[in-house]
């Protein structure tokens, strides 16, 4: 009888950043901050079993735990310890048909949202699976995605839950263009558990606890054209249909260019967020605040050399809902320059 020949696969990867960040004084932040974050990960597999382990070594020169000198209380702005050696992945991926694959443990978002709704920082703990299709002609792809998590944060969250359920289409247009279309629905529940630092601008009753219910739809369009200069346009709208009022957000992005293929990348992004458009704790960190705000961000990359990226990111943004008139009104400044490393 013939047996199948085992195949053994195994990768390594290393990502790193190093960022000086001038901010503008009065944030419930450092004026000037100093990161540099390391997230190493290795996966091993045997035919279609792939397990994984990725760290997350960060120092900062600010504490984001702790209140400053003159401010009363200091939210958690960022969804990482500025300081910490942590595991950041821990999962096993199985494929037992070409067309379904499950993972478990703590494993990288696997539904393309963006952070409107999920930060990239973050990593969902508990269970997924992945129907896919390849069709052939026009439609290059479908798939759907569930997943169930609980306790995803890196800080204390009460083992929040979050269903997740995703559908996704890919459209070939010629041998250049891709659009991919993808709507989900996340559902969080078990809210009352979550650090008080971490319920930041949504909506709370007197004494603190979260007055609402967050049952997100997401809807994110894509629209890529491969070729010596990639382009790539993104849009995204969020509304929490468990609401009726103060519950949408916007995110729409451009981006030109590449510091893999090409020497240049340029970013756009404009945000647009209602205060309970999502639950506040898991999505993007980079904007200050998680909800209630409106702002832009400007990216541009220069490729140093193979594997390495220097950026500069400046940022305009405003407390739209902030109970302060003067807040509404005044858009805040930041800046920063990175250099990304990728192996």
């Amino acid at each position: 009888m013939y047996q199948a020949q085992k195949q053994y696969s195994f990768d390594a990867h290393l990502d790193a950043v190093l960022r000086q960040e001038f901010n503008e004084t009065g944030l419930q932040l450092e004026t000037d901050r100093q990161c540099i974050r390391l997230l190493p990960r290795v996966e091993a597999g045997i035919n279609r079993v792939v397990v994984g382990l990725g760290g997350d070594f960060a120092y900062g020169s600010d504490d984001n735990t702790s209140a400053i000198a003159g401010v009363p209380r200091t939210l958690v702005r960022d969804n990482y310890r500025s300081s910490e050696a942590r595991l950041d992945l821990a999962f096993l991926s199985v494929r037992p048909a070409a067309w379904l694959r499950l993972q478990g443990g703590r494993f990288a978002m696997p539904v393309a949202l963006t952070e409107l709704v999920w930060d990239r920082d973050l990593r969902p703990q508990g269970l997924s699976a992945t129907l896919e299709t390849r069709p052939g002609g026009a439609v290059e792809r479908l798939s759907l995605t569930a997943v169930g998590a609980r306790g995803s944060h890196v800080f204390e969250d009460g083992r929040v839950g979050m269903l997740l359920g995703s559908a996704s289409a890919v459209f070939g247009f010629g041998a250049r263009h891709r659009l991919e279309l993808l709507a989900s629905f996340l559902k969080f529940d078990r809210l009352s558990g979550l650090d008080r630092r971490l319920r930041r601008q949504n909506t709370r009753r007197a004494d603190g606890s979260l007055a609402d219910d967050y049952e997100v739809a997401d809807v994110v369009a894509r629209l890529r054209r491969d070729g010596r200069v990639p382009v790539q346009v993104v849009g995204d709208y969020c509304r929490n249909t468990a609401l009726r009022a103060r519950n949408q957000g916007v995110w729409a992005a451009a981006v030109a260019g590449s510091t893999r293929e090409n020497r240049l990348r340029a970013e756009y992004t404009y945000a647009f967020v209602d205060p309970d458009a999502t639950l506040a704790a898991y999505d993007t960190d980079d904007f200050i605040w998680g909800t209630g705000w409106e702002g832009h961000r400007g990216d541009l990359g220069f490729r140093v050399r193979d594997h390495y990226a220097l950026h500069g990111v400046a940022q305009a943004q405003r407390f739209k809902d902030s109970p302060r008139a003067a807040d509404r009104r005044h858009w805040i400044s930041r800046y920063r320059i990175e250099l990304r490393v990728a192996y």
